[in-house]
């Protein structure tokens, strides 16, 4: 289970946060003094001084980025100064030139940018945007949104979605974590729906059981011949259940989840959650 901090509202504290928060700017500061100064040897001395490459490849960026000049501040301050100085989306921004600059000119920082940033629940990751390196979503756009509308389901589901999802896109990623916990979560809300007599019910046979009774299904007016929305559900619930190759340990067909397995294994459960929470998949005629 994921811990939470003493004290915190569960919802408070399950999704992916955007900008830089309060809780990571000690970090970063840190991090942004470490790549504007350099150690300076010379016999017996050892110093720091600023990094003179690094504040003229700045002057780059404002003039690509026509902000602020962060190049003219750093001639005077200090870049802990400089840093704490700025607005939430200018340290993002420099955040992510930092990642473009130190990957272009095979520069080491990435690795503990990325440290901060999965530690302190970011929603952001160091990764390619537009074809150069940068930050980038750690989730599809709309993953999001939809995952912490599901979070604050009542009951067990949205707490073991809460545990998916950070099995997931957690500092220490647990790709079998995830996918279990997804799984879980759907179960929390379609067994007492479809098995609610069945102590010993389980995904599976709940889809098994909606099968045979046909009539579970979307409130859409019109249906396509093919791909009924009852089809659609059971689809997408037949996909989840059959996708978790590490089920039974010892088995032949035992295969340890991989993250992209666990990846979309919590999103299918994100989409089940919100539907059968909100009655949009329910027994209709």
């Amino acid at each position: 289970m994921t811990w939470n901090p003493f004290g915190a509202e569960l919802e408070q504290n399950q999704t992916l946060v955007d900008g830089v928060p309060e809780w990571m700017l000690s970090s970063f500061r840190e991090r942004v003094k470490i790549e504007f100064t350099r150690t300076v040897r010379s016999g017996n001395y050892v110093g720091a001084t600023y990094n003179e490459n690094r504040v003229d490849r700045m002057r780059q960026f404002d003039l690509a980025s026509r902000g602020r000049p962060f190049a003219d501040v750093l001639a005077k301050h200090s870049p802990s100064a400089v840093f704490d100085s700025m607005t939430s989306d200018e340290q993002l921004r420099l955040i992510d030139w930092l990642v473009k600059d130190n990957a272009n000119s095979n520069e080491s920082g990435n690795a503990e940018i990325e440290k901060i940033l999965a530690a302190g629940g970011s929603k952001w990751k160091v990764g390619t945007r537009d074809g150069s390196p940068g930050l980038e979503s750690r989730v599809p756009l709309g993953v999001q949104d939809a995952a912490e509308a599901a979070i604050t389901t009542p009951g067990d589901a949205g707490r073991l979605l809460s545990d998916a999802w950070h099995g997931v896109y957690g500092i220490n990623p647990q790709p079998d974590l995830g996918y279990r916990k997804s799984i879980e979560a759907v179960e929390a809300l379609v067994l007492p729906l479809v098995m609610p007599n069945d102590d010993t019910a389980t995904l599976g046979k709940a889809i098994g059981k909606m099968r045979v009774d046909g009539d579970w299904k979307l409130p859409f007016i019109k249906e396509h011949k093919e791909n009924p929305s009852p089809a659609v559900v059971l689809g997408m619930m037949q996909a989840l259940w059959s996708g978790h190759s590490d089920r039974h340990p010892g088995t032949k067909s035992y295969v340890l989840s991989t993250s992209e397995a666990a990846e979309a294994a919590v999103s299918l459960a994100v989409t089940l959650v919100n539907l059968f929470a909100s009655g949009s998949i329910a027994r209709r005629p």
